[in-house]
């Protein structure tokens, strides 16, 4: 049976098409769109499928998308390296978060794959979500990871690493002999177009996981975002991969000057949508997701009684 073709399909940035991208031997990416819950064709999430060179071990995804992106770019890619849906075994999710772990209903079903996560975000699985108009159901992990575990994945050893700040149980997936880290969104230089700024809700555990992968032997970083400035899905030599650390450090120890300087520019008081558009200010739109994260700022800010909400405005203290 054909599978269905996305109606987000974008054949010029291979993304919703299902078409693997060899990235390192035994690695690919598939690349799957963000709409229609985002309009930023630029920005796409990066699925890693893992396979095995000699034809031993069973492939593994890392993270597995949106709702539709089982049928509609992991099973054809695992078709287009010659693999059957039952050859898939394991999906390992970095987060809980709805484009990375939003099809571990509709993939374990089609291939009977166990569902792998990191122990602390195990719980916001039972939640449920949605991704734009699609459901996602409540359904439960078939293993809860921990960071010091090492797991095989399609023939290779890989170290479990604890990689919070983006959410409670962001995992990074580590390849110690290769120096090959997948983290997901836990690390995430100046943000994406979708973002404007990076997401870290919890900044303390952020800076602890830069410290982290800054002190790991990482040649080749592969996150799940084109985050800026970089290019998307692979960041590498190793002086790269601690450039991408530091701007990520940078972005995050600033943010709050930057905010109290919009809203000191605007005249010490102003809406979230003029501080976002401040913020903002060096990309071509003012992103669907700057609004929220920079609220969260904000509140952590008026926390330590920088500034104050009135209203629908932030005065600057």
């Amino acid at each position: 049976m054909p599978h269905p073709v996305s109606p987000f399909r974008d054949e010029a940035r291979d993304v919703a098409t299902g078409h693997p991208i060899a990235i390192l031997p035994g690695i690919w990416e598939i690349r799957e769109s963000l709409a229609p819950a985002f309009d930023t064709p630029e920005t796409w999430v990066s699925l890693f499928l893992l396979t095995d060179p000699t034809g031993h071990a069973s492939p593994v995804m890392i993270d597995t998308g949106v709702p539709r992106s089982t049928h509609t770019v992991i099973l054809p890619a695992l078709e287009a390296l010659g693999f059957a849906p039952s050859d898939l075994k394991v999906a390992v999710n970095t987060h809980s978060h709805h484009d990375h772990a939003g099809s571990n209903v509709q993939l374990r079903e089609a291939t009977g794959c166990q569902i792998w996560i990191g122990r602390l975000d195990g719980p916001a699985l039972l939640r449920g979500d949605r991704f734009g108009p699609d459901e996602i159901p409540p359904h439960s992990a078939d293993r809860l990871l921990d960071g010091g575990e090492i797991v095989n994945l399609a023939g290779r050893d890989y170290e479990i690493i604890d990689m919070p700040g983006h959410s409670p149980g962001s995992i990074g997936i580590f390849d110690r002999e290769r120096g090959i880290l997948f983290t997901g969104d836990a690390i995430q230089a100046r943000g994406t177009t979708t973002q404007g700024v990076p997401g870290a809700s919890n900044r303390p555990a952020y800076r602890n996981t830069l410290a982290r992968v800054r002190a790991l032997p990482v040649e080749h970083l592969l996150p799940a975002h084109a985050y800026l400035p970089f290019p998307p899905a692979h960041v590498t030599p190793a002086s790269e991969v601690h450039r991408y650390v530091d701007v990520s450090r940078e972005a995050i120890d600033t943010i709050d000057d930057r905010l109290a300087s919009a809203i000191r520019t605007a005249g010490g008081s102003a809406t979230i949508a003029v501080i976002a558009d401040a913020i903002c200010a060096d990309q071509p739109r003012t992103p669907v997701l700057a609004a929220p994260i920079l609220t969260d700022y904000l509140n952590q800010m008026a926390a330590v009684g920088r500034v104050r909400h009135d209203a629908d405005h932030w005065i600057l203290l």
